[in-house]
């Protein structure tokens, strides 16, 4: 149990099977053999149950179950595959399926990307200057000082000659 499990990770599956008791004792065994476990897998009586204590003790007839876990191998492929059981004690053996899915694959999602700036482009040789990060405009540095000074200096050459022309 379950029957049915997805391949490519490794899972615990339950394996129950019914045996005769042997003769000579109540204590039995079985062993569970698949291509799709880890390995041999011991399969055992369920520990006995206790009897409430107001109530007398029976002594029952022991159960035919014996069960145990068995590890599937994360690289088994999807498939059927046959579960083996052997009962230790009579030689009995049963035979059942294990049906291994293919893993489900995530459909991928669609993304939508906003870019955050504009992108880098244009602007001639200022490109190259911009291209660090450093300045937000396009214009360098050195030009705008230029720009600034000469700005600057027509200024006072124009208010050097507004006085003298008066």
């Amino acid at each position: 149990m379950p029957d049915k499990v997805q391949s490519g990770a490794s899972r615990s599956v339950r394996v129950r099977a019914f045996c005769p008791v042997p003769q000579g004792g109540t204590d039995y065994r079985a062993t569970a053999r698949s291509n799709s476990f880890t390995g041999v897998v011991t399969l055992t009586q369920p520990p006995p149950s206790t009897p409430a204590a107001s109530s007398t003790p029976v002594t029952a007839a022991p159960s035919p179950e014996v069960h145990g876990f068995a590890l599937v191998n994360e690289d088994a492929r999807p498939g059927r595959y046959q579960v083996d059981v052997k009962c230790d004690g009579t030689n009995d053996t049963g035979r059942t399926t294990l049906t291994l899915t293919a893993r489900a694959t995530p459909k991928p999602t669609r993304t939508r990307v906003v870019p955050s700036r504009a992108p880098r482009a244009g602007g001639g040789g200022t490109a190259a200057s911009a291209a660090s990060g450093d300045e937000p405009s396009g214009i360098p540095t050195a030009v705008t000082v230029v720009a600034l000074l000469a700005a600057l200096g027509g200024g006072v050459a124009l208010a050097r000659h507004n006085s003298r022309s008066r």
